[in-house]
């Protein structure tokens, strides 16, 4: 049992920590995949763009209640996709406070681009590789893992962008 998964092992008490892992997996993959096509955004930042997109400048306060994660995170990701040209910032008129973030033309064009060439394949890649799961919860979590684990997500994708 040298090699066991501890976390597996551990049942639902481990649960959080295998989601994020199979989540970190599936952003390694979707990353490779981002890379090959010509994509230099970090996939982590991929979903500021989709936000920016979907609804327009908002507050770094703003988009962490749309993404879901802490403020802290949020502030970090657009100082590095600021240096990186994929949006800007500039003072709230009635309240030089609040810094307003927008897409850049360069944010702009990728998020064009991703909406319709990277977001469609990656989404059917993912539902490729989930679709028959069975069994509990903790089941379907393991039988994602191993499917991960052995490429799944990077073979689906390239299938995807021969098709």
């Amino acid at each position: 049992m040298i090699n066991a998964d501890i976390l597996s092992l551990m049942g639902h008490t481990a649960m959080g920590t295998r989601l994020k892992r199979a989540g970190q997996m599936m952003q390694a993959a979707a990353q490779k995949w981002l890379e090959a096509q010509g994509c230099d955004l970090p996939s982590a930042q991929m979903p500021v763009i989709a936000a920016l997109s979907f609804h327009g400048a908002r507050t770094t306060g703003e988009l962490a209640e749309t993404l879901g994660i802490a403020q802290p995170g949020v502030s970090r990701l657009i100082a590095g996709m600021e240096k990186a040209g994929w949006v800007r910032s500039k003072a709230d008129e009635t309240d030089k406070r609040i810094r307003l973030i927008t897409l850049s033309d360069a944010g702009a064009e990728l998020a064009a681009k991703a909406e319709r060439d990277y977001w469609p394949v990656i989404g059917r890649a993912v539902e490729q590789i989930t679709t028959g799961l069975e069994g509990d919860f903790l089941a379907q979590l393991e039988t994602l893992e191993l499917r991960l684990s052995a490429g799944a997500l990077d073979q689906a994708l390239k299938e995807e962008t021969l098709s």
